[in-house]
């Protein structure tokens, strides 16, 4: 685990790969109704996050949105937040009593933010790659059964695109 911030309703774990939230916590246990398993989020699949800072004066919180979430009225407020934010599995709210915690939660927010964008560039350059190698030599056999290449020079620009 690189990462953890417990919040009111539950905590926040950062892994390499994913985000857990956890409700082993006496606030979760309440907020969530019982016990509930760990939710694990992939980077490679999170839509994005929805983060306010928590400070002395007002709550805050943070929510994983992943295709297929549903909206809440994640409001928090000076010294309570809504139902439907503390009891929305995607959400940990957050309350900082001290600048200290809201500055620890801000240094997760950070390293989650990396690992997001990251997981991002992984999951868009990726597939790119091989789109455009796939297209080149789609070409080179367009070429070929035209004519315009010969099989001795099809091979060759084959094996040069394969190995770049």
């Amino acid at each position: 685990m690189l990462a953890e911030f417990k919040g009111q309703n539950g905590k926040i774990m950062v892994f390499d790969d994913h985000i857990a939230i956890s409700r082993a916590t006496f606030g979760g246990f309440v907020s969530q109704g019982g016990s509930s398993g760990d939710r694990k989020f992939f980077f490679s699949d999170i839509t994005t996050v929805e983060y306010k800072k928590p400070s002395f004066f007002a709550n805050g919180y943070f929510k994983v949105i992943v295709p297929g979430t549903s909206e809440t009225n994640a409001k928090v407020g000076l010294l309570s937040s809504s139902n439907e934010s503390m009891k929305d599995q995607n959400t940990v709210v957050l309350r900082a009593f001290t600048s200290k915690v809201g500055d620890e939660m801000e240094k997760v927010y950070e390293l989650i933010m990396k690992k997001l964008t990251e997981a991002k560039k992984n999951k868009q350059g990726t597939p790119q790659v091989a789109s455009s190698k796939m297209d080149e030599l789609k070409k080179l056999g367009e070429l070929k059964a035209a004519g315009v290449l010969t099989e001795e020079e099809f091979q060759q620009e084959k094996a040069k695109l394969l190995n770049s």
